[in-house]
């Protein structure tokens, strides 16, 4: 009855959200094909709606929700970046139910909520509707009983208008298994009451049959056995003869209840009625059994006689052969030099092919052992290389730090000494502006030492660097710079993390001098096996086929390389650039 119960509810919620382009499931071939057109030319929504189907695709092939939930939020990330509200709402109410089911409840609140307002806000009756129902579940799941009975009222007002008693009857059912698990039979019977009022009213059969074995079901758990008998029996009456699921439950709980009334004939007549339908529900699962078992042995027949027919064909076709060489025998033998021969010189050149497809093997593999052996050696001299690198920024940010910054930290005190021994200097001009280059000088040198060896990396992580990476750029005539994070990162090696950083640090650079943008966008997403790193924006864009060296993309695809990670590059003329990095982690990395 449970499953019954949640799948009613969906379906409920599926039909009010009933949208073309989002309900209706695409085939693996048509979503590749919606992400292709949304890659080139570039068109986010498009990207948005192939990952949302993606997910959902995912999820009925595997079963496994973690994917599927990866992949909504990614679409739930590019439809911000669209001007389709509605469409970034409407994912955002999928992504809500999925955080309620891993009881993620704030979290799913506070996304139901802001789509109930702009949903309130649009004048969209039908969706706002739904919603309230949905948060009243949500509420009543995790215990909130006062907010869920008020999201019940304004539901119910909103429902008045909208008169979708197929919802209330979902809502009702609900309320009535979750009175019956605490319990209170007598609140679920009441509950059950008024969904089948709700039943009659729009003369739904399954529902009123639900609704009558309900009623008879909880007045038999609140020992009100008259009550029970009245309603399982209109339950019986109503009950269709095809589904005797339905009518073996009936008849179990019309066994208990003239127990309990010490009717024990007819108990045991309804207890041996139940048995029946029961055998008759195995009976037909055997029929279908034997069915299949008849099929497969059909089908082993009909391959039995194929294959004796194919070996009658074969001896009759060997016979013939055996007569014709029969009478070929003269020919045969006057012919036997010449295929002697044939045969030999045959045999040489298959020889020799065979030894030259050897030697070409040998030679491929003796090239892959030195192209391994040639990528070994140019991972470890980039190791070096790195490490020399990061060693060399250390020792100049420290520098920067006690040398550079001790002095001019003097020359500053020794300014505001001098300064203090003579007040009129404060006014003088000159001294003005050697005051503010030396601010300038020194907030410089904090930034270049910040950057050469990011703190905020080894003492909060990879996630807090990156935000503080994106915070210090800002300014007039910069670009505004969008951080996002999916996942949890936590456990990731601190090579891999500076290497991550130093790429994003790269591409970021890298678009501020070149692309002339106005927005762009820096995503980090980490799943079970690899963490991704996006730079996006919406600059001139440039070929990446005809790009020189010596614009930053040197450095990063050696750091990708020496992760062992892959690079992308997309980009055109007037449309943008999408950098992708993505890195590969083990298996203990990555998890808390």
């Amino acid at each position: 009855m449970r499953k019954l119960l949640i799948f009613l509810f969906l379906l409920c919620f599926v039909q009010a959200f009933a949208q073309p382009e989002f309900d209706k499931r695409l085939s693996f071939d048509e979503i590749q094909a919606l992400l292709k057109d949304g890659i080139s030319p570039r068109d986010l929504r498009k990207q948005a709606m192939a990952w949302y189907h993606w997910a959902y695709y995912d999820e009925e092939q595997t079963g496994l929700p973690d994917s599927a939930f990866q992949y909504l939020a990614h679409s739930v990330a590019l439809f911000a970046q669209t001007n389709d509200t509605f469409a970034y709402q409407r994912a955002r109410a999928d992504l809500a139910d999925r955080l309620a089911a891993r009881n993620l409840s704030d979290e799913a609140i506070k996304m139901q909520q802001e789509a109930l307002e702009y949903f309130r806000r649009t004048g969209n009756l039908r969706l706002e509707t739904h919603l309230l129902a949905r948060m009243s579940r949500v509420y009543l799941n995790k215990g909130e009983n006062e907010k869920a009975l008020a999201l019940k009222r304004a539901f119910t007002i909103k429902n008045g208008v909208l008169k979708d008693t197929v919802l209330a009857i979902a809502v009702a059912k609900y309320e009535v298994e979750h009175d019956a698990q605490l319990g209170k039979y007598a609140f679920a019977r009441y509950g059950a009451s008024n969904a089948l009022r709700l039943a009659e009213q729009i003369k739904r059969n399954d529902f009123i049959t639900w609704g009558q074995f309900s009623v008879g079901y909880y007045s038999l758990l609140d020992k009100d056995y008259k009550m029970a008998l009245f309603f399982l029996k209109k339950a019986e009456r109503s009950a269709p003869r095809s589904n005797l699921q339905m009518r073996r439950d009936i008849c179990r709980q019309m066994s208990l209840t003239y127990e309990a009334l010490d009717s024990l004939p007819l108990a045991l007549r309804y207890s041996y009625r139940a048995a029946e339908i029961s055998d008759s529900l195995l009976i037909q699962e055997q029929q279908a059994a034997l069915h299949r078992l008849a099929f497969q042995f059909d089908t082993h027949q009909k391959r039995i006689e194929i294959d004796l027919l194919e070996k009658e064909k074969s001896a009759a076709q060997e016979q013939s052969k055996q007569q014709q060489l029969g009478l070929a025998t003269l020919g045969v033998a006057l012919a036997a030099v010449l295929l002697a021969l044939f045969f030999i010189v045959r045999d040489y050149n298959h020889r020799m092919r065979v030894n030259k497809v050897i030697t070409a093997q040998t030679e491929e593999i003796n090239q892959q052992k030195i192209r391994d052996l040639e990528n070994t050696l140019k991972i470890e001299t980039m190791q070096s290389m790195l490490a020399g690198q990061e060693s060399e920024r250390q020792r100049v940010a420290q520098d920067l730090h006690d040398s550079v910054g001790g002095l001019l930290a003097a020359v500053k005190i020794q300014l505001e000494t001098m300064t203090a021994k003579k007040p009129e200097r404060a006014q003088d001009e000159d001294w003005k502006k050697i005051r503010g280059l030396l601010d300038e000088t020194v907030a410089e040198t904090r930034h270049i030492a910040r950057n050469m060896q990011p703190s905020a990396l080894m003492e909060f992580g990879l996630v807090t660097a990156l935000r503080d990476l994106c915070n210090r750029v800002h300014g007039e005539g910069v670009p505004h710079i969008t951080f996002q994070h999916f996942g949890e990162f936590a456990n990731i090696d601190r090579e891999i993390a500076l290497n991550c950083y130093r790429i994003i640090q790269e591409l970021l650079q890298n678009t501020l001098k070149h692309a002339h943008a106005t927005e762009i966008l820096v995503q980090i997403t980490q799943t079970d096996n690899q963490l991704a790193l996006l730079v996006e924006d919406d600059g001139t864009g440039f070929d990446p086929q005809n790009t020189q060296k010596g614009m930053g993309t040197d450095n990063v695809a050696r750091r990708a390389q020496f992760l062992k990670g892959e690079l992308s590059v997309q980009s055109s003329k007037g449309q943008g650039t999408s950098t992708l990095v993505t890195v590969p982690l083990s298996e203990t990395q990555g998890k808390p």
